[in-house]
């Protein structure tokens, strides 16, 4: 069977290969059976493809999964992230538009709404499979501009049938397959999932994608893990029961995109100081004492804080 590509030893915009109706047939015919419940195919614009391609310094596309209501399976859509060309965790790190994301059809949502709807995902997913861990649930799948562009230019329609597959060596879902809605046999696969690394890694690394976990341990240095379990926890756990999930995936969007533009500025240790000492020490002694509704606010507070000073500009 197929094995993933590693997308640190080649480009991010050759992430993708066509690939045989055999291959295309076991992968659909896997989710089907897998997954009886959930749609199994959606229409993708090609307008929505192209625009996505079109911004500057575009690697590829991130096409995450979605719903507009968590309890209807049948609301199935598609959010179209474009990346650049930095690699974290595996993935290039999503471009951050102030002004929303595009969707399969061609519609372009607000960002406040695009966490919800990538939320909404999660949430039907745990009822599928409620042992998957909350942060190695599948949200997506990576492809490379090439790749796109060489589909792109090998037919004129103006639509395709984006399918989900299933690759069962891998326990992977929601694979991603587009098919021209021609009926052209011509598939395209071989995508990196999302997120690339299972939420923050448990031993840190320089190359960390976590935002909370590079600043917490930038700052506190060796004995930091204690701290490091109180905030996952808190992020992954009470604020998903307790309050809204939805910021917990906009955190994991953006934490990568946000620490890339941190590490341009002159002052990346002052910046983390100030963030540390504002919003995550105060959320850690808050959790503490049980406090959780100080350290949700802290942590919307934070988001909006990064995003407006950093992401939008």
């Amino acid at each position: 069977m197929k094995q993933e590509m590693l997308i640190t030893q080649i480009s991010p915009d050759q992430v993708g290969e066509f690939i045989s109706e055999s291959f295309y047939q076991e992968l659909t015919e896997n989710f089907q059976q897998k997954f009886p419940t959930e749609v199994k195919s959606v229409m993708l614009s090609r307008a929505a493809v192209e625009t996505a391609l079109s911004g500057e310094n575009v690697s590829g596309i991130k096409f995450m999964n979605g719903l507009e209501e968590a309890n209807d399976p049948s609301s199935r859509m598609l959010v179209l992230i474009p990346c650049n060309y930095t690699v974290t965790a595996s993935l290039p790190n999503s471009i951050i538009s102030q002004q929303g994301f595009m969707t399969n059809s061609g519609e372009v949502i607000s960002l406040e709404r695009t966490w919800q709807v990538l939320f909404n995902h999660v949430l039907n997913f745990k009822k599928l499979v409620p042992e998957m861990s909350y942060t190695k649930i599948n949200r997506g799948s990576f492809m490379g501009r090439v790749r796109l562009t060489e589909f792109l230019d090998a037919t004129t329609c103006d639509n395709f049938i984006y399918h989900f597959g299933y690759l069962a060596e891998e326990n992977l879902p929601y694979k991603l397959i587009i098919q021209p809605s021609d009926g052209m046999k011509m598939y395209v696969e071989q995508s990196m999932p999302c997120p690339g690394s299972s939420g923050c890694p448990a031993v840190t690394t320089s190359n960390d994608p976590c935002a909370l976990t590079q600043i917490t341990t930038t700052m506190l240095g060796s004995g930091v893990e204690s701290q490091l379990n109180l905030l996952r926890t808190f992020r992954d756990k009470i604020l998903t029961d307790k309050f809204s999930g939805a910021e917990v995936e906009k955190y994991y969007t953006i934490s990568a995109s946000l620490l890339e533009a941190i590490d341009k500025t002159q002052n990346k240790e002052a910046i983390f100081k100030g963030l540390y000492d504002k919003y995550i020490a105060s959320s850690l002694n808050a959790i503490s004492q049980n406090d959780e509704e100080t350290a949700f606010v802290l942590f919307q507070e934070a988001m909006q804080h990064l995003t407006e000073t950093y992401l939008y500009q």
